[in-house]
């Protein structure tokens, strides 16, 4: 599961989230406050309180060092997200900083009058006072980013997803992050895949079917919400004498729940010939890998037998 990170507004259920989460996942939250206590806490007690009250500290140094703490913060915050585990974020600029990795990064919004109110209940106080706390608040949030990184956190482009909780449910919110993760994660399977069996990595951004046959077959899959990728993977089959691919197998369909790799055929038998042959020079070449053909006609027959898995 890659590394989650959540940049919120204040009173838009994005701790909420976080914590929701990180429970899902069976780990805990990384805050400032906790990972300022772990990197710094030999330091004493008036470098913490100045490090929680003041931007500005983090870009000093430590006595003796080099890097800012700012910057040790970020190589920390680095090295959790290529550590492998299972990790939710929450605020730090972790959204900038991990922006060249392969970190969901998620963004909790919600409307000035929504939060106001929630903030109201919250700490028992009217909407005047509620405002002016949240006015208080985002201003000191925004402060700590910018003076750190020099970026605007409400510029979109930073996040992969942004979520409005005026309308959903901390769950509803947590179930479009993991999906997402989910399918992060299998792309980056695959392209790891590529790299130790030398087949090539040939997944895309929007899936351009080649005819109304693959089309239809993606249809049929999603109204039984089978997961499926289109011509995720190349497989090379056949080498010149310099090396030079001759020959390859692009499968149509990949399905992640079945680890099934299928190629739709329609044409006449001189080209389902030379699809068998492809078809078996694959399961020669890469051991391991599950590919059939399908024939327009097993659709339905294909269907009903993934159905019986569940």
């Amino acid at each position: 599961m890659p590394v989650i990170t959540i940049s919120r507004q204040n009173a838009s259920l994005g701790d909420e989230l976080a914590q929701y989460l990180a429970d899902k996942m069976g780990t805990s939250v990384v805050t400032r406050q906790s990972l300022v206590n772990a990197l710094f806490s030999d330091l004493g007690e008036e470098t913490l309180s100045r490090l929680t009250e003041s931007p500005k500290f983090f870009l000093t140094s430590p006595a003796g060092e080099m890097r800012s703490y700012a910057d040790i913060l970020a190589e920390k915050l680095h090295q959790i997200a290529s550590d492998g585990r299972n990790t939710v974020i929450i605020g730090m600029g972790a959204s900038v900083v991990l922006k060249d990795t392969d970190a969901i990064r998620v963004r909790v919004i919600a409307s000035d009058s929504v939060r106001v109110a929630r903030t109201a209940k919250l700490d028992n106080i009217t909407l005047e006072e509620a405002d002016t706390v949240l006015t208080l608040a985002d201003r000191k949030h925004k402060r700590f980013v910018s003076t750190l990184f020099d970026i605007d956190l409400s510029d979109n482009s930073l996040y992969d997803l942004i979520l409005n909780s005026d309308h959903l449910s901390v769950e509803e919110m947590a179930d479009s992050v993991l999906a997402l993760a989910s399918k992060r994660e299998l792309r980056n399977r695959i392209t790891r895949e590529t790299l130790t069996n030398q087949s090539q990595d040939h997944q895309t951004v929007v899936p351009m079917f080649k005819n109304d046959s693959e089309a239809e077959f993606a249809r049929i899959l999603d109204m039984y919400k089978i997961e499926w990728m289109y011509e995720p993977k190349t497989f090379p089959i056949e080498w010149d004498a310099e090396g030079n691919v001759t020959m390859a197998f692009s499968p149509d369909f990949y399905l992640p729940k079945f680890d099934l790799y299928l190629e739709l055929t329609t044409m006449d038998q001189k080209y389902v010939t030379k699809k068998n042959k492809k078809m078996r020079k694959v399961q020669e070449l890469y051991p391991g890998t599950n590919i059939r053909i399908v024939y327009k006609k097993d659709f339905a027959e294909l269907i009903d037998r993934l159905r019986q898995f569940g």
